[in-house]
């Protein structure tokens, strides 16, 4: 109520006009008065209505044009990635809108890829994407790698066609030849081992290193903690792991902890490798946590952000490395969960071994410390087992050699030039001004210009 006093209460202006209407007759002033009486309570009316409409609930009727939406539906007006509507019916309409964004753009002929070949996976991270430029700039991505795809099987066709017309000259030449040929693909004393045989092996060894081998954890435990990048990058360094461990002579008994099925790190790495989840497949992949499957007291975290060096390989020893690709989040997160777990920490000596080149990280992918471990295992010598380490990132001793020296022949020039610069100084401070053959003349006004007079007669 009073503040609707206040908001009735006149204004200097009014005031003022109030005082001089009172100078005037007493039938004006009448007048005025029935005219400010009634101009307040039509004030009072109008305010009365807008508290009304106020404590009442405002029903507007919206219509849903998604072809005049830039946006979908779910954006919450930042640019970061949002999550898709939940609903299934919503989903089903932004979805179909979508694809008939994508159908006709292209039909308009920009760079997009045909509805066919967009997986259920592209489209749940086009949903998720924030705006209509993010969403053409992941159509010309797909649109390239479509575009690869179908330039490599044209490629594939031609060599196939080469190796038929080859195939075929041979024959022909075996034909016309009537002596025996030695060679691969021909008479041979070696038998030919397939692929599937180097398979087996390899696996077969894989299964020997479970019973025999030490082991080493791979912690799983940081998808969310990843961009979606990092995370198909780590499944790619995860999967280069395997195949370098299955690949060496004396693997390790190699464990993926705190996996989650259902994140984006494991999806991709599961296409990567499509038999990993088989029971007969030698990868052992557990949702547990590493400390339920071994003994706490064997546990040793590798992490970069710890002050200990590992000084020998113990292969009592079960050593984890953090399944992380940190290109964007560098925090000390591996450190912090081996101090909440009550873990030994400890990590590699590349300080006192390698000589970093400037600017270059010191960050190790995931498969190149595990290719560290095995050399370490087998040769227990840290100058070997540091030779994975890329010589991109350090320092050419033979390159530092040279430029030194090209320093040293500069700065040693550059003090000769000087040294001449003052010796040169000194001799011409010691010459005289006047020339030697006119050291002892005396002048002569008759004489004086003949010369010049002469060259100008001539």
């Amino acid at each position: 109520m009073l503040k609707s006093l206040f908001r009735l209460a006149p204004a200097r202006g009014a005031l003022r006009q109030h005082f001089q209407l009172t100078q005037c007759t007493n039938h004006s002033l009448l007048s005025t008065k029935t005219s400010c009486i009634s101009s307040t309570s039509r004030s009072c009316a109008k305010v009365a209505a807008d508290e009304n409409s106020e404590s009442e609930p405002k029903t507007t009727k919206s219509h849903y044009n998604p072809f005049t939406q830039t946006q979908p539906a779910f954006q919450n007006g930042s640019n970061a990635k949002v999550d898709p509507p939940a609903n299934a019916e919503e989903r089903e309409k932004l979805l179909k809108v979508l694809q008939l964004e994508v159908d006709i753009a292209h039909q308009e002929g920009r760079r997009v890829p045909a509805l066919k070949s967009i997986t259920d996976e592209n489209w749940a991270h086009i949903l998720t994407l924030p705006s209509k430029s993010a969403r053409y700039k992941y159509y010309g991505y797909l649109w390239q790698v479509e575009a690869k795809k179908q330039a490599k099987e044209r490629k594939k066709e031609e060599r196939a066609v080469q190796v038929l017309e080859r195939k075929e000259e041979m024959r022909k030449e075996r034909e016309e030849n009537e002596h025996i040929i030695y060679g691969l693909g021909h008479t041979s004393l070696f038998l030919r081992i397939y692929d599937s045989t180097i398979n087996s092996f390899q696996n077969n060894r894989l299964i020997r290193a479970m019973q025999f081998s030490p082991k080493i954890v791979l912690d799983c435990s940081y998808d969310r903690h990843m961009t979606r990048r990092e995370a198909l990058n780590a499944a790619k360094q995860l999967m280069l792991c395997f195949a370098e461990n299955r690949a060496h002579d004396d693997p390790f008994d190699l464990h993926y902890c705190n996996v989650n099925m259902q994140s984006i790190c494991t999806q991709a790495l599961n296409r990567y490798i499509p038999t990993m989840f088989n029971t007969e497949f030698p990868m052992n992949v557990h949702e547990q946590c590493f400390t339920e499957l071994f003994p706490k007291e064997n546990l040793v975290y590798l992490t970069p952000h710890c002050r200990t060096d590992l000084e020998v390989y113990n292969p009592d020893n079960v050593y984890i490395v953090g399944a992380m690709v940190d290109t964007v989040n560098n925090e000390p997160l591996s450190l912090a969960k081996a101090k909440r777990l009550g873990l030994r920490m400890a990590r590699l000596p590349l300080d006192r071994y390698l000589q970093w080149g400037a600017g270059s990280g010191k960050s190790l992918t995931l498969n190149q410390m595990v290719n560290i471990l095995l050399d370490l295992k087998t040769t227990n010598d840290w100058t070997q087992a540091l030779k994975h380490v890329p010589r991109r990132k350090l320092v050419d001793a033979t390159e530092e050699a040279l430029q030194q020296k090209r320093v040293l022949e500069k700065r040693a020039r550059q003090l000769n030039f000087s040294v001449d610069d003052i010796l040169n100084d000194r001799e011409n401070k010691q010459k005289h001004k006047v020339r030697s053959y006119m050291k002892d003349s005396q002048f002569n006004l008759e004489t004086w210009g003949t010369k010049k007079k002469n060259r100008n007669t001539n």
